[in-house]
C-alpha cells in the first residue's frame, strides 16, 4: 500500500518538472489562461487528454463502439456457484450536444449499451449512462454549475460518469470505487451544484450541494444470500478562494457529508471535514491540485440478530489529504490521482474510510497510433464497530493501442487485469482477466457559434 501511494506522490511532484521540459515534438505551447473564478474541491477528476485533440465546443457527437470481449469470470454456474471464462458481444452507441453561450453553456451526453453472451443466450447485459451539465455565467461576478449523472447497468465493469465531453466523477466529494460486482445490477444517480461569487479581482466563494444515490441488485439465485448495501450520501460545502498569483490559487473549504446505508445492517455516518487547498498550475499545459485536513465521523448502526436489535455509536478522527494532477502534450498526456477520505462502500460494505490511488498515460505514437496505460488502487476499511474487520480491496491495471483508421473510424484493443480481496464479505473476492476489441465511430459535427 505504502509503495503505491509513494509511487503516485512522486508522479504527481514529479509533473511540475515535466511539464516545464520541453519537447521538441509538441511545438509551441498554448498561454496559460488566467483562472479568473477561483476555484473549489468538486466532484469531478482529472482527465487524460492530449493538446492535439479536438477541443468540444459547440458540437454534436454521434458514434458507436462495436466488438467482442472475454472475461476470465464471465460466466457463473448457478448450480456450483463458480464462474467460468466467456466471451461477450457488443454494442455501445453514443450522441452528445455541446453548446456555448456567452452567459454560459451546456451539454448533454447519452451512451447506452447492450452486450450478448456466447455461451449462455439467455445472458444478456444493458447499460444506460446519461449526464448533463449546465453553467450558467449572467455577469463577471455570478456562476452557477449543476450536474447530473445517471447509471443503470448490470456490466460489472461499468460506472457512472463515464461518458463523452464530460470529465470523469471523482475527488473529495466524487462517488468511491465501484469495484467488480459480477451478476448485480447497479443504479445510481450523482446531482452537484456548485453557486460561487467573485468578490474582487482574483476571490470568490461560495457553496456547493450534492446528492448521490446507490442501489445493489443481485441477478441471479446464485447471488442472492449476499445482502449487498445501499446507500444515499447527501454533501455540501462553503469555501472561499484566492488566486495569490499567475500560478497559484489558495482556498479553504468546509465540507459535510451524510451518509445513510442499508443492508445486513442499518448505518449512518455524519463527516464534517475542514480543509484547505491549493491549485497550481506550473507550466502552460499542467494542472496541480492539493487539499488536506482533519475529518470527524459520528456512526449510529442498527443490526438485527433474532428479535433483538444491536445499536452501536462510534466517533473518530481521520486525516483527510489528496492529489490530482494533469498534464496535456500533443504527444503526450498524463494524470493522476491519490486520495483519504470518508465514502460509502462499493456496494458491499457501509461508510468507509477509502484511500484510493491512480495514474493514466497517453502517448500519440504516429497520426495513426495511440497507446494508453492506466492503473488503478482501491483500499476500503468499514468505520463501524459492528462489521469491524471488514475490508475490501482492489487492484485494476490495463491498456492498449488505438488504430486511427480514418477522421470517424478506429480500431481499439485493450487488455485488463482486475485483483480483489476481501476480509469477511465471501463472494466479491476474485481477479478478472479482461481482453477486448472493438470497432468505433466518432462523428463531429460543428454547431456553429
Amino acid at each position: 500500500m505504502k509503495k503505491v501511494l509513494i509511487l503516485v506522490v512522486m508522479l504527481v511532484a514529479g509533473l511540475a518538472s515535466l511539464a516545464l521540459a520541453q519537447d521538441p515534438q509538441d511545438g509551441p505551447k498554448p498561454a496559460v489562461q488566467v483562472d479568473t473564478a477561483p476555484t473549489h474541491l468538486g466532484s469531478e477528476g482529472p482527465s487524460l487528454t492530449l493538446g492535439s485533440d479536438v477541443e468540444s465546443r459547440n458540437l454534436l457527437l454521434v458514434g458507436f463502439s462495436a466488438g467482442a470481449a472475454y472475461d476470465s469470470k464471465g460466466l457463473l454456474n448457478n448450480t456450483t456457484g463458480t464462474y467460468s471464462g466467456d466471451t461477450r458481444y457488443f454494442f455501445q452507441p453514443t450522441v452528445a450536444f455541446q453548446r456555448t453561450y456567452t452567459t454560459g453553456a451546456w451539454t448533454l451526453s447519452y451512451t447506452p449499451g447492450i452486450s450478448y453472451s456466447q455461451n449462455d443466450t439467455q445472458n444478456s447485459q444493458y447499460t444506460q449512462n446519461l449526464s448533463g451539465d449546465w453553467v450558467w455565467r449572467p455577469n463577471g461576478r455570478f456562476m452557477l454549475h449543476v450536474r447530473e449523472d445517471f447509471s443503470l447497468t448490470d456490466n460489472p465493469f461499468e460506472s457512472i460518469g463515464r461518458v463523452d465531453l464530460l470529465p470523469p466523477l471523482g475527488g473529495p466529494t466524487g462517488p468511491g470505487y465501484n469495484g467488480v460486482l459480477a451478476d448485480t445490477k447497479r443504479t445510481g444517480t450523482v446531482t452537484n451544484v456548485d453557486l460561487s461569487y467573485k468578490v474582487g479581482e482574483h476571490s470568490a466563494m461560495g457553496v456547493t450541494a450534492g446528492y448521490q444515490l446507490f442501489n445493489y441488485d443481485a441477478t441471479t439465485s446464485a447471488t442472492t444470500t449476499f445482502p449487498y448495501v445501499d446507500s444515499h450520501l447527501v454533501t455540501g460545502s462553503a469555501f472561499f478562494s484566492h488566486q495569490i498569483n499567475r500560478e497559484v490559487t489558495l482556498g479553504v473549504q468546509m465540507s459535510y457529508m451524510d451518509i445513510y446505508s442499508t443492508g445486513a445492517e442499518i448505518a449512518r455516518t455524519q463527516a464534517p471535514a475542514p480543509m484547505v487547498f491549493a491549485k497550481i498550475t506550473p507550466g502552460s499545459r499542467t494542472i496541480i491540485t492539493l487539499y488536506g485536513g482533519p475529518e470527524y465521523t459520528r456512526t449510529r448502526e442498527v443490526i438485527a440478530l433474532g428479535g433483538l436489535s444491536l445499536i452501536s455509536y462510534t466517533h473518530h478522527w481521520y486525516p483527510t489529504y489528496g492529489a490530482t494532477a494533469s498534464w496535456s502534450g500533443n504527444r503526450h498526456g498524463f494524470d493522476a490521482q491519490v486520495l483519504q477520505r470518508i465514502a460509502s462502500g462499493s456496494g458491499v460494505l457501509s461508510a468507509v474510510k477509502d484511500i484510493e490511488a491512480g495514474a493514466g498515460y497517453r502517448l500519440r505514437l504516429s497520426q495513426r497510433w495511440t497507446g494508453e496505460l492506466r492503473a488503478n488502487y482501491a483500499n476500503q476499511d468499514s468505520i463501524g464497530v459492528l462489521s469491524n474487520g471488514t475490508n475490501f480491496r482492489s487492484f485494476w491495471a490495463g491498456g492498449g493501442p488505438i488504430y486511427k483508421v480514418s477522421s470517424r473510424w478506429a480500431l481499439r484493443g485493450q487488455v485488463a487485469y482486475v485483483h480483489q480481496t476481501e476480509s469477511g464479505l465471501g463472494p466479491v473476492a476474485g481477479n478478472h482477466l479482461l481482453v477486448q476489441g472493438s470497432l468505433e465511430y466518432r462523428l463531429r459535427k460543428n454547431l456553429g457559434e
